[in-house]
């Protein structure tokens, strides 16, 4: 049984107007044992409204990218399950009552979806997941599994995520990697014996993408990511096709719901994965 539990929170000048509202829906959603950050030394006052809310709040400074962040994390915890949550993100309602209904003896994490505020966003996010769910491998009653048989079956997040940390200890990533850190979490995972799943229906704020800009710079550093660790096998046809595919889905999609932001959206942001796939060294040394 799942009962206190801490939660980690990674942070870099991440107090956006949003945050107070991320920070509430932890407080509120989650039976908090303790609230630790870890922190870039911001400049922007993240540590002290963090302090407002949680006083009693570990808090770790460091020069640590965001997977060798997640680690100090991690080593942080001494409840049996904790909570990765990203500092852009706020939690549903009801959100830690629906994931213990998915924690069994195999389950080593369990997260939901991250759906952006931004309306065009979110209708084309329901619009993909609703048209293609049943299609996806891995789909079992509307909820995603990887294991270590099919370990990229699934995309691996840590935005709204409960571990069980004996699935997550002795995680060792490479010290430079800031962007799908994450879904090598999830390899290590299942690597353990353990499975990782994804509640699609269980949806919660994404609030970090606030234009088209910033969402092409995050492509662009994602796939730098997902080519160092080789996520999927990815290469650089399968990325043309999917942009071509995606293009014409996104067409087709913003037809049926009127919302016409769909295709630059969908169309440049494909294109930042090619651009992200070509130009990796670079891209992968970005901070966040």
């Amino acid at each position: 049984m799942v009962l206190k539990v801490d939660v980690v929170v990674c942070t870099w000048n991440s107090n956006k107007p949003y945050f107070v509202r991320c920070l509430n829906s932890v407080k509120r959603e989650l039976p908090l044992h303790h609230f630790i950050l870890v922190d870039r030394f911001s400049n922007d006052g993240t540590v002290e409204t963090v302090k407002k809310i949680f006083p009693n709040a570990i808090v770790k400074e460091s020069y640590a990218n965001l997977g060798a962040a997640r680690k100090l994390g991690i080593e942080l915890v001494d409840t049996e399950f904790f909570v990765f949550v990203d500092a852009d993100i706020e939690l549903s309602n009801g959100w830690f009552r629906e994931i213990k209904k998915h924690v069994d003896s195999s389950t080593g994490a369990v997260h939901g979806q991250a759906v952006s505020v931004l309306r065009h966003l979110s209708k084309w996010f329901e619009w993909t997941w609703k048209k293609w769910l049943p299609f996806r491998k891995g789909v079992t009653e509307k909820i995603q599994i990887a294991t270590a048989k099919e370990p990229d079956v699934v995309r691996g997040y840590t935005h709204n995520t409960l571990f069980r940390k004996c699935a997550a200890k002795d995680w060792t990533p490479p010290t430079f990697l800031c962007a799908y850190e994450d879904h090598m979490l999830l390899r290590h995972v299942v690597k353990n014996g353990y499975t990782w799943k994804v509640i699609t229906e269980l949806t919660v704020k994404h609030w970090g993408v606030s234009s088209l800009n910033e969402e092409l710079v995050k492509a662009k550093w994602n796939m730098a990511g997902a080519r160092l660790i080789n996520y999927n096998d990815l290469s650089l046809w399968f990325l043309v096709k999917a942009l071509a595919k995606w293009t014409i889905k996104a067409i087709y999609a913003s037809l049926k719901i009127k919302e016409p932001l769909i295709i630059p959206y969908v169309f440049f942001n494909q294109l930042a994965y090619v651009q992200g796939w070509l130009g990796w060294t670079k891209y992968l040394v970005m901070k966040r």
